[in-house]
Order: C-alpha cells, then structure tokens, then sequence
C-alpha cells in the first residue's frame, strides 16, 4: 500500500511525496532486486505525430544500447492507427490516454497539454519507470537507473532537475497529488518540467552525461564547444545520453543540421550530433524509416530557410552544401511538386493549405519480420 505525507517548505503550499510500504512494516526500505519485468521504458505522444520518428530511433537506440525491458508509449487519440503501428514495430507499447490540459497554458500553446506527462504515474503494472523524451538517443545502457529513486535526473542548475530522462515510481497516489494542485502550483517555465520541480523538491542527482544537451551555451569558449563536439561523436559512445534540442534531426536533410540555416538556432548546431542521429535511423528497418520522410511543404519549407542562410552569408557555408537526402525524391502526399511552392513562399497572400496526405496502410509485425 501506499502513504502520503506532506513535507512542510519555503513555499506557501505544501509539498507532496509518496513512499511505498511493503506489508505491515511501515518503516520498510524498498530494495532494489532488478526485476525485469516490473520496469519499462516510457515516452509520451499528444497533439501532433511529429515525434513519431523520434520515438521510433529512441526505441532503436535502447536495442542498441543492449537493453531489453518493456518499452511504453503513450498517445492520445490524435495519433493515428497509421503511426501507432509504426510505434509498434518499433518495439513500443502503445498505451491510449486521455491528454491532461495545462489550466495556466494558453489555447494551442506548445505547453497547452504538457501536463499529460503525469500519466506516467499511472503505469502501476511496473515498479521503476525511465521516462526519456522521444527527441534522444540512448548511446549506453541505462537500466542502472532503475536501481536508482523518484526523482533521479541531471540537473538544469544547482537546484532545479531536468524532466526529459528521468526515474519515475507510478503511483496513483502520487498522480491524484499531481492533479490535485493544477490550478494552485505555477511552473517556473509553464510546462511540466517547471510543475515537477516545484512539486519534487527532493530529487536524486547524476551526472550530465546522463542526458547530455546538444547545446553550444552562450560564452562557452572554443575550448568547450570542442570538448561538446568530441563528445557528440565519440566511439566507443562517452555519453549515456544524447538529448536532441532545437530543430530535430529527423526534420532536417540529412546533409548537415538545419540549425545551422537560421542564426536564433545557431546554439542548438552540431553536424556531428547530427551524424550520430542519422547512424541510428540507418540502423532501423526500411520499413520503419518511412515515418521519418518528409512532406512536401517540409521540403519547401527547408530549402526556404537554405536560401535565406545564403542570403545572410553565414560564416559557417553550410548552405553551400548540395542536398542530396534520398527523401527528396520520395513523395507521402499529393502535392509532390514543393519546388513550385517556392515560387510564392513567403509571400503575404500566399495560401497556406496543408496537402492532403494518403493515409498508408498499417504496419504489421508479420511485414516487418519478413525484412
């Protein structure tokens, strides 16, 4: 069974933590044993389906890494049959939920329905959940981290964790607690991450190379951009984790990282990191890269954003490189022609209309075996 006590802070509300207790001996410790089958892997998909390559490589890279337990994933009904199958011959679990809005998020903002991660408590047929955000590779085996307590992550700062890989303990205790502070607790950031450290003041630390940003800070010196590039590319892996910000890989050419074609993102560019993603993708089945092909207005969209790189001339030339991404020539919607977009891209009157796009038929296990 479980108890909840509250833990009295600084704040002006209280803080919430739920310990689990084994049979009558209230003051029993939980031992770790590593038991397999009580601990998963878990992601999260809502709103849209753009992740759904990303979760699809996350997945790779976990077999890769050489781990076995179960992988979870949960969407909500705006996923379709189409990408939940490709999910599914991934290796995921594909578990449906109901999304948890955000009270404090405007409508349609990117943090609308980020609270939806809470669900992840509600995974009780499993003791100890690794949550990873589906923008990251697995470049070594985790499972230590089951071993590890709720809340075990890296640290944003000296006092603040990071959610996107994080040891999770489901409890529906803990996510009633969660739920029921919704409209009382304020994020720091509006999104999860900032709900979840107010409410997990009390958090396990590890090392960075645990979920490592693929990010050049601001004043970092050339000394340390390059130390973060040898990282990126190490082999064998030095880094656990490899967590992918700014514009995602799988949304790029693969030629070089489309950060690169805008100065804002700059921060986020790393051919390197960008090489190290593509490896993975190549490593999948043939079947399961077709949910990381592009449609026709993301072509255009990117070759927009090349040639406005070179009409600012960035230093770095990388939109002097010829594309030469195979996906170029493969079409997944009607509208194939996204050269002739070009021609109004841009413009004030120009009429946005999504392309309509064919919906493929369902991936099966028996297709994907027969590779």
């Amino acid at each position: 069974m479980f108890a909840c006590i509250s833990i009295p802070s600084c704040f002006s509300h209280q803080k919430f933590s739920c310990r689990k207790i084994d049979g009558i001996n209230s003051n029993a410790e939980l031992v770790y044993n590593g038991n397999a089958p009580r601990e998963a892997y878990a992601t999260i998909l809502h709103s849209a389906h753009v992740y759904v390559c990303g979760a699809i490589a996350a997945a790779q890279s976990i077999r890769m890494s050489g781990s076995t337990r179960d992988l979870v994933i949960l969407v909500d009904e705006t996923i379709s049959g189409y990408h939940r199958s490709g999910l599914e011959a991934a290796g995921w679990k594909v578990r449906t939920i109901k999304r948890i809005r955000n009270p404090k998020a405007e409508k349609d903002a990117y943090n609308e329905w980020n609270y939806s991660k809470f669900r992840l408590w509600q995974l009780t047929d499993y003791d100890k959940i690794i949550f990873i955000d589906a923008d990251l590779l697995i470049l070594r085996n985790i499972d230590f981290l089951f071993g590890m307590p709720e809340i075990t992550a890296t640290g944003n700062d000296a006092t603040l964790f990071n959610s996107g890989v994080m040891v999770v303990e489901p409890s529906n205790c803990t996510f009633q607690l969660l739920m029921d502070h919704i409209n009382e607790i304020e994020s720091y950031n509006g999104g999860d991450q900032g709900y979840l450290n107010e409410i997990f003041t009390w958090w396990h630390r590890i090392p960075r190379h645990m979920n490592f940003l693929k990010h050049f800070w601001v004043g970092d010196e050339e000394e340390k951009k390059q130390m973060k590039t040898m990282l990126f590319g190490a082999e064998p892996p030095i880094l656990y984790v490899l967590h992918y910000l700014g514009l995602k890989p799988w949304l790029c050419f693969r030629d070089y990282d489309c950060n690169w074609n805008a100065d804002i993102f700059h921060e986020f560019a790393s051919d390197v990191a960008h090489a190290k993603w593509w490896k993975v993708h190549d490593a999948m089945p043939n079947l399961l890269q077709q949910f990381c092909l592009l449609k026709s207005k993301q072509k255009a969209q990117l070759e927009w954003d090349r040639s406005q790189a070179e009409i600012a001339n960035y230093t770095d030339g990388h939109w002097r490189i010829k594309v030469k991404d195979r996906r170029l020539k493969k079409c997944i919607d009607n509208l194939c022609d996204w050269k002739s977009m070009l021609r109004h891209w841009g413009e004030s009157n120009w009429t946005d209309d999504e392309s309509f796009t064919p919906t493929p038929p369902t991936v099966t296990m028996s297709s994907l075996s027969a590779l």
